[in-house]
């Protein structure tokens, strides 16, 4: 068969045996909303646990929207009934790009991003996780993390939020206290908060008792956050459907209903090719390697994992990240970032790369971008340009006769 591999904004095609191939694991076909501006009004009315959002700015001044950066789909059709109602009651609205650790979006990619009448009508702020001067402490968690965040949410009468919900392998799920940390949390907060991935629980499509997802969720809830609006996502960005209201108990309802998208039966093979489902979501490194997570479930001990992502923004804004594939083995890396003192993303990013090759024995095969397989020569990721080179690394490997597991969208599958 011809198999097409979702790369950057386009596909690389290979040929596969029709019969090594055990099967594709993918996200569940969904209804769209038909009528997304409809449907974000009817919730704006009718909200989770929550007074109508109408409600909530009368006698207010100012507004914050918090919403996510170009890394995730365009809020911009639930920004623009959530600006009509703000307008309409005379509030000076803020719009804040919620970067987390992502590098600062261009004015070409805000304006894409965020669409005319919102780059026209509000002041656009980009959070920057390093700006120690933008910063404010507001206490410190259960687990320690100190609760350091961009002091625009103090700055404003009125905090909201606007993104998506999809699984994370980060929190469990995307949305909600996300937003707050790591979006809008300083750099030294989100990498206490992200060293809780090495502890037990921190797994994707789990909400509670995540370690990550609890202390984000204690971050949140010290801050002033009023009302959310959020799209739950399907295979293709498609909205599903709409949930606003309560920043806890309306991202648990959309939570729910995206769990039923995402949670796939396992499969097991020799060789898995597996991508996150393209442009943005191989926007560099950092991202695409989300893909390799349902590959590690999947892949027979000894086998190979062929993780197409092009990367045309590097390695990501990780600086650490490259130099931990470059100058650890996987073993050291497995072991050094349960070290606190050691411990940062590009550790975490390092460790998820090098995983597969410690608990199965496997090969990890990246097809990327010229830049990134430049990088990471002489590192434990063997990293090509071309598909059908993997390809034949992957069969030199597994064995001509290798059983082949394809896994689309893999950045949100709960296997």
């Amino acid at each position: 068969m011809r198999y097409q591999v979702q790369y950057g904004k386009g596909t690389l095609a290979l040929e596969i045996p029709q019969e090594r191939l055990v099967g594709v694991l993918a996200p569940n076909a969904v209804q769209p909303v038909p009528d997304v501006a409809a449907a974000v009004c009817a919730v704006l009315d009718q909200p989770v646990a929550s007074p109508p959002l109408a409600e909530l700015a009368r006698g207010k001044k100012t507004a914050l929207i918090v919403t996510v950066d170009n890394t995730r789909p365009s809020p911009e059709p639930m920004l623009l009934p959530i600006l009509d109602i703000l307008e309409s009651q005379g509030l000076a609205v803020s719009v804040i790009n919620a970067t987390g650790r992502h590098r600062q979006m261009t004015d070409s990619e805000l304006h894409a991003h965020f669409g005319e009448r919102v780059m026209n009508s509000c002041r656009i702020l980009q959070h920057d996780p390093f700006a120690d001067e933008q910063m404010v402490n507001c206490g410190t968690t259960e687990r320690g993390t100190h609760i350091t965040v961009n002091r625009a949410i103090l700055e404003h009468d009125l905090v909201i939020g606007c993104g998506i919900i999809e699984p994370s392998y980060l929190c469990g799920w995307s949305g909600g206290r996300k937003l707050m940390m790591p979006g809008l949390a300083h750099h030294a907060s989100i990498d206490n908060n992200h060293y809780h991935l090495t502890q037990p629980g921190a797994t994707i499509g789990r909400l509670h008792g995540n370690p990550v997802s609890d202390d984000a969720a204690e971050f949140a809830a010290a801050l002033p956050y009023h009302f959310i609006v959020y799209s739950v996502s399907g295979p293709n960005d498609e909205v599903v459907a709409i949930v606003a209201g309560d920043p806890v108990q309306a991202h648990e309802r959309g939570c729910a209903l995206s769990e039923p998208i995402y949670r796939v039966e396992r499969l097991q093979a020799d060789i898995v090719l597996s991508s996150p489902g393209g442009w943005p979501y191989d926007y560099d490194l950092v991202q695409g390697k989300k893909a390799i997570l349902p590959a590690i479930e999947a892949v027979n001990p000894g086998g190979a994992i062929i993780l197409c992502a092009e990367c045309p923004d590097g390695y990501g804004a990780e600086p650490t990240f490259i130099d931990w594939l470059l100058h650890k083995t996987p073993q050291e890396v497995v072991r050094d970032v349960r070290d606190r003192r050691l411990f940062n993303l590009g550790a975490h990013g390092a460790k998820i790369l090098a995983k597969p090759i410690v608990d199965k024995g496997a090969t990890v095969i990246l097809v990327t971008c010229p830049a990134v397989a430049a990088a990471l020569a002489g590192s434990y990721v063997r990293a090509v340009t071309d598909l059908a080179e993997a390809w034949r690394m992957a069969e030199e490997i597994a064995g001509p006769g290798a059983s082949v597991l394809c896994i689309e969208k893999a950045r949100r599958l709960i296997v």
